[in-house]
């Protein structure tokens, strides 16, 4: 008899504590229309909770007592929605939180600024766009704490030196290393001219990335910040963060941005027309490979211009054959 009244208590218990519960069901939506997947939904207070599938869509039990639902997504501003007479709801995220506390450090790791024990700084895409640069380097000028930029000579589509806390080292070039979508990249200047000949300089490689196509900048500073990336990450490290597809609406979009300048050559280079192809005012062609005198050269100190010498194949019109230390004519 007792056993039979036990079961018949449980069995009660069990009944109303079905009954206490309430099934919820609804959606979880972006404010563009778009279901949003893996949405977390938790009841206030109580350990219940769940999260939505791949059409944005969820199911909870949600315990007696309890009618407050908190929905979350990364991107999304969090709700907070109090349960009616219903047991449907449909909820609409509103986006543009900005997570301005939350850097990606080395590695594409997610992380808190705060809780971070180096130094790092952060810096959105359309801080870069206020005022434009063609060199994406010239853009970090004056925008972030130690970081120096310098162009190296002003010219347009130049190279630009970046130094993060002053230089480090006497024999390198002491600049950091930029990670785009964690992905290093070399930005030496291979086509920088010497002092001795002239030379052409290319601009860096970092120029080649559109400003406007960048999310996010963080900057590591140090060798604390940058240890994952080993020697290469000694001098800091500029990790870029592209723009993806997210939040845009469907359909065919165009965008346009342009730029127009204006400018003045401050001085013009002087060439002389006076002497032609060869060295020390002597030139003898033969095959223009070098079987000749000078033949093989580009410079232009050969003999002078004058109507009686045939540049082309050092010979004058009276068919002698080299012409040595011509007069200027």
């Amino acid at each position: 008899m007792k056993r039979l009244l036990t079961t018949v208590c449980l069995a009660l218990a069990f009944s109303g504590l079905a009954l206490a519960q309430r099934t919820v069901m609804g959606t979880v939506k972006g404010d563009d229309g778009e279901p949003l997947i893996g949405a977390t939904i938790a009841v206030k207070g109580a350990a219940a909770g769940t999260r939505t599938d791949a059409e944005g869509k969820f199911t909870l039990q949600v315990p007696a007592g309890y009618d407050v639902l908190i929905v979350r997504y990364t991107g999304y501003e969090t709700q907070e929605i109090t349960l009616g007479t219903s047991n449907t709801v449909d909820v609409v995220l509103r986006s543009g939180l900005q997570l301005a506390e939350t850097v990606v450090t080395a590695l594409g790791v997610s992380r808190e600024q705060k809780s971070l024990a180096y130094a790092v700084q952060h810096l959105e895409g359309d801080q870069l766009v206020q005022a434009r640069d063609a060199n994406l380097v010239n853009s970090l000028s004056g925008k972030i704490a130690g970081v120096n930029v310098i162009s190296s000579s002003g010219n347009v589509g130049a190279s630009s030196r970046i130094v993060i806390r002053g230089n480090t080292s006497i024999t390198g070039d002491n600049q950091p290393l930029f990670v785009i979508n964690g992905i290093p990249m070399d930005n030496r200047n291979q086509g920088a001219g010497n002092t001795q000949y002239g030379g052409v300089d290319f601009g860096n490689a970092i120029q080649d990335i559109n400003p406007d196509d960048i999310e996010s900048i963080t900057v590591l500073k140090g060798p604390n910040a940058s240890a994952l990336y080993g020697a290469r990450g000694a001098n800091g490290v500029i990790m870029i963060t592209t723009k993806t597809g997210k939040g845009v609406k469907k359909g065919l979009g165009v965008s346009y941005t342009g730029d127009v300048g204006f400018a003045t050559p401050f001085r013009l280079p002087r060439y002389q027309n006076k002497f032609g192809q060869g060295v020390g005012f002597q030139f003898n062609y033969v095959d223009g490979a070098g079987g000749g005198l000078w033949d093989g050269v580009d410079e232009s100190w050969g003999p002078a211009f004058d109507a009686s010498i045939s540049q082309q194949d050092g010979i004058d019109n009276n068919g002698n054959g080299l012409i040595d230390e011509p007069g200027e004519g």
